[in-house]
C-alpha cells in the first residue's frame, strides 16, 4: 500500500483580508448631503488622467470630512491602500516627506533621502494619499509633482483652503 498526501485546497480569503489596506478612521455618524459630491469626486479618482485632485474651501466647510469619506468610498480601486495623512501639525514644508513615509510606516534609510524612498516605495503601487491640511504647507506641493512622476499608479486627494497653483491639479470647490 502506497502512503498518499492528501493536501486540501486553501479555503478562499475572508472579506476582511481582500480588502485593501488602509489607515482611515471611522465615521461615528454618517455624511448627510453630500451625494452629489461623493459621485463627482470618487467618478474623478476612477478616472485616468486625474491624478491630483484639491478638494479647496473655506475652514470648516468639512473637506476632511468628504475626503475620508470619499476615500472609503473608492478604497477598492486602489489595490495597495488608501492613506490618510493628517498635516494640520506640521509646520514646516520640509517635513511632508517624513510624514507621509510615517503614515506608510516606512522607516527611514541611512543612504537614501526620503523623497527617494517615497518613490521606491510608491513605484509600483496602486495607492491613493489622503493629504489633508494642505494650505499652510505650499511650498510643498513640487514634491507632490515629484512623486506622481514616478509613481504611474499613485493618485493623491489634498484638502487645503487654497489650491496649489501645480500641473496637473483638479480643482475641486467644496
Amino acid at each position: 500500500m502506497q502512503d498518499e498526501i492528501v493536501t486540501f485546497p486553501e479555503p478562499p480569503p475572508s472579506e476582511e483580508t481582500r480588502l485593501p489596506k488602509h489607515n482611515l478612521p471611522l465615521s461615528p455618524t454618517p455624511l448627510i448631503g453630500r451625494e452629489r459630491e461623493m459621485i463627482t469626486l470618487s467618478a474623478l479618482l476612477q478616472r485616468p488622467d486625474v491624478r491630483l485632485v484639491t478638494l479647496a474651501g473655506t475652514g470648516g466647510v468639512g473637506k476632511t470630512r468628504l475626503a475620508l469619506e470619499v476615500g472609503t468610498e473608492v478604497r477598492n480601486s486602489f489595490a495597495d491602500g488608501v492613506y490618510f495623512v493628517s498635516l494640520a501639525p506640521v509646520r514646516d514644508p520640509s517635513l511632508v516627506a517624513s510624514t507621509i513615509a510615517q503614515a506608510l510606516a516606512l522607516k527611514e534609510l541611512p543612504n537614501q533621502s526620503l523623497l527617494e524612498l517615497l518613490k521606491a516605495f510608491l513605484h509600483q503601487k496602486s495607492v491613493l494619499l489622503l493629504l489633508d491640511n494642505f494650505e499652510h504647507l505650499l511650498e510643498a506641493a513640487p514634491l507632490l509633482i515629484d512623486l506622481l512622476e514616478a509613481c504611474p499608479s499613485l493618485k493623491i486627494l489634498v484638502t487645503s483652503r487654497s489650491i496649489l497653483h501645480v500641473r496637473g491639479e483638479h480643482q475641486f470647490l467644496v
